[in-house]
């Protein structure tokens, strides 16, 4: 399996799941809104931690430059289910060849609903969606990590698929294969009343942290480590 191969493959199996179908790159923008404390783009390439807000009206693509040659994006979900976002960091330079996104490589679970996604599902509505203030994500930070990372997720997927010897590389990959992490917490919101059909979200207003030196591994992301019980004297 190719490395482009591997974001079709999980989103599909998410659709499958939650009938959210995410067009990668839609080819309109609407206008964006940013507050006047957003950090700037030079900011943010200094800084291994950065903090915007923003708010976005449904059907908008929301995109913020947070330096470390990526921007922070919000892409309009294409559901029938009342609507919302994708949460993704995009290179700010894509490769010729391909198109690329680090949050959905990074972020499991891979075949269900997690925190990429602000935004109603089959069996999840989408104020049950809003209720959830706060989304947790990871992402790679380069263009070879993603590809590393795409090779990884393959083989901790489909595990079976590798030699002994491609698992222990592997493994090795992930470990040393640094993440930055991210939280969007959403400050206020406004629902829709549905006509006929689901209520829908209509806006957001939200704050963003944004951490690329956490400390976390892919590893860690993929097989998180159950706490150490404390001993009892």
């Amino acid at each position: 399996m190719t490395h482009r191969l591997i974001a079709v493959a999980v989103s599909c199996s998410f659709a499958l799941y939650v009938t959210v179908c995410v067009p990668a790159f839609p080819q309109t923008r609407a206008q964006q809104k940013h507050s006047p404390n957003d950090a700037t783009a030079a900011e943010g390439a200094a800084s291994s931690e950065v903090h915007f807000s923003g708010e976005v009206l449904r059907g908008q693509i929301y995109e913020h430059d947070v330096g470390h040659g990526m921007v922070f994006r919000l892409t309009p979900a294409v559901s029938d289910m009342g609507g919302g976002w994708v949460i993704g960091m995009l290179p700010s330079v894509q490769p010729a060849d391909e198109l690329l996104e680090f949050v959905e490589v990074a972020t499991p679970p891979y075949h269900g609903y997690n925190d990429r996604y602000v935004a109603g599902a089959e069996g999840y509505s989408s104020r049950e969606a809003i209720q959830q203030p706060v989304r947790k994500f990871y992402f790679v930070q380069s263009v070879e990590d993603q590809h590393i990372a795409s090779e990884v997720v393959n083989a901790h997927l489909y595990p079976n698929a590798a030699s002994e010897e491609e698992k222990s590389r592997i493994d090795t990959e992930a470990d040393a294969l640094n993440l930055g992490s991210g939280q969007l917490h959403i400050v206020k919101s406004r629902i829709t009343p549905g006509k006929g059909g689901p209520e829908t979200i209509a806006w957001i207003k939200f704050e963003v942290e944004l951490n690329f030196s956490p400390g976390v591994t892919l590893k860690s992301v993929l097989a998180p480590q159950a706490p150490t019980p404390r001993s009892h004297h």
